[in-house]
Parts: structure tokens; sequence; C-alpha cells
């Protein structure tokens, strides 16, 4: 749910990558909310032929985040974003893993950046400890960081890069 969360905040940036995981659950909720729709329009008969009300309105919503999650999927993969033009080749490159390390589009997608939103609206009382502290709890520190994904501040990929680097700290500590 944080993929599609975050794909859809993102709607206005075409810049950027995005990784293979995080567009394809971005695609799968956005698929489960069609089908919900297509059967609203059935249940209200506000459907016809053409298409109906209600998918009418998910396909405008999704419209610009979905095309701005498929051009950094195709930056991902070290592709133009003009490929979206042609839907069969943007299938297959939305397929194959990104490029590993930076490319020209940037840096890879979760390479331990923490998006500024997760410091800034911590779900419910987490302790502001900050990570290199000396006589921290690692298991302490995993916990919190645990909670911050579970409230939707960090994707499960910043959660492990997050976890692997506690973990790496304390064994160096």
């Amino acid at each position: 749910m944080n993929s599609y969360l975050s794909a859809m905040r993102s709607y206005r940036d075409f810049s950027g990558r995005t990784s293979r995981g995080d567009y394809w659950r971005f695609i799968l909720v956005y698929l489960g909310i069609a089908l919900v729709a297509l059967l609203l329009d059935a249940a209200f008969a506000t459907g016809n032929k053409e298409g109906g009300l209600f998918i009418g309105l998910v396909h405008l919503i999704h419209l610009l985040p979905q095309v701005a999650a498929g051009i950094r999927r195709m930056h991902d993969t070290d592709h133009s974003g003009w490929w979206l033009l042609l839907s069969p080749v943007a299938l297959v490159f939305a397929c194959f893993a990104g490029t590993p390390g930076a490319n020209r589009f940037g840096p890879p997608p979760a390479a331990g950046a923490v998006p500024a939103s997760i410091g800034a609206a911590p779900s419910g009382p987490v302790p502001a400890q900050p990570l290199a502290q000396p006589q921290r709890d690692v298991i302490a520190e995993i916990e919190r960081l645990a909670q911050l994904r579970a409230g939707g501040s960090l994707s499960e990929a910043e959660f492990e890069v997050m976890k692997a680097k506690a973990l790496s700290q304390a064994r160096g500590a």
C-alpha cells in the first residue's frame, strides 16, 4: 500500500527512478480499485459499452500518477520516458530489473536515502534517537523503524536498508 500511496503523492515527479516492485505494487492496487469501480458501475447501472461513471473516475484520477510512475520506471531501466508511447516495448522494459547503481536519471531507488516526510510526521510516539548514538539499543532501534514502517512513513525497502545499517553499526561498535 505504501508503494501505491507514494506513487499517488509523486504524480508531478517525472524525474528520478521507481523500483520494479514499487511500480508493480502500484499497478496491482490500481487494478484492484478499477475492479471495484467496474463492480459499482454494474451494481448501480452507471455503465454502458463505452465505460461507466466509476471506472471513468478511477482512470481520470490515476492518469497522471500512472504516467509519472511509468516514466520513472523507464528511468530505472535506463530508458527514456518516451518509450511509454510504445506500450508493448514499455511493458517489457517495466519487467526488467533496474540498472544497478546510479544511471543518467539518478541514484537507484531506496538506496538508503530517507525521504524528508519520514522525519516530518512520525506515526505515534516514536523516540527520536539518532542512529549513531553509542549507547543505543539495537532492538529498540529496529522496533522504532518497524513502527515507522507500520505507520506508512517507511517503505519495506527503506526499512530493510535502515535495519541493515543499524545491525552493521551494532556489529562495528
